[in-house]
């Protein structure tokens, strides 16, 4: 098993995701896939890179025979946790979940909402290593029912489909000039973000033991055509992967 090795962001650029990123329109995407897979409501979840808990207090609310676990290495953002007797909050990196034996079979889904991209290790394919290593990891955490969840960006490109998620890594991994792609809007500037392609995403999907079982795509925004056209981009859009162990 490959071991992760992930570029961490500083406090300053993990202040700019205490935000809930699912609007009403993406909790459908996944209140439709817990509605049918666990039709009781009873559930135990993980949300890795949960952050401020804010989206674990949505299912909890809406689900109040569920329990929950946040997980996330930033104490800055645990810190904005509301309190909730069916919460639990540990403070770890996804680098050590292999090392979670003692939480073998004990969630039946697993959530990532936008935090593969952030995986960075030293180059583009340690990168790709450590999103794999990260979902396969997790399996040992699903019961037998298990699913995992996956918001992410898809970059997709024009004729080369991987071409945008390798120039984006690559200027936002740089510190050189990352005083230059922070200025240009690049919060993980110095540290780099690894978004791909949906053809690559579900790749990496396949590649880690799972299935795809549903998916769900909105456009994300409209991107003006110089940015495009400088990145070899056709789409930007958010999918949301709702995947199966295979057997």
């Amino acid at each position: 098993m490959h071991e992760m090795h992930v570029r961490k962001l500083n406090d300053s650029q993990l202040e700019e995701f205490n935000v809930e990123y699912v609007n009403e329109q993406r909790w459908g995407y996944i209140k439709a896939c817990l509605d049918r897979d666990f039709g009781d409501g009873k559930f135990n979840f993980v949300d890795i890179g949960g952050g401020n808990g804010l989206f674990a207090d949505k299912i909890l609310h809406e689900y109040p025979n569920c329990t929950g676990t946040v997980l996330d290495y930033s104490e800055l953002l645990l810190s904005q946790n509301s309190e909730n007797s069916r919460k639990r909050i540990i403070c770890d990196s996804v680098e050590n979940l292999a090392g979670y034996k003692e939480e073998k079979g004990c969630y039946d889904v697993v959530f990532f909402n936008w935090l593969l991209h952030h995986l960075v290790g030293d180059s583009y394919s340690e990168t790709i290593k450590n999103i794999k290593s990260c979902i396969s990891e997790s399996k040992h955490l699903l019961s037998a029912r298990g699913r995992i969840s996956i918001f992410e960006n898809n970059y997709d490109g024009i004729l080369i489909d991987t071409l945008p998620s390798y120039m984006v890594f690559q200027l936002t991994s740089m510190k050189a000039i990352a005083p230059i792609t922070r200025k240009l809007g690049a919060n993980t500037a110095g540290v780099g973000v690894c978004f791909l392609s949906r053809k690559s995403w579900e790749q990496v999907i396949q590649d880690s033991g799972l299935s795809l079982q549903d998916y769900s795509e909105e456009l994300k925004r409209t991107i003006p055509f110089h940015r495009k056209l400088l990145l070899h981009l056709r789409d930007l859009n958010i999918g949301h992967y709702w995947c199966g162990v295979n057997k």
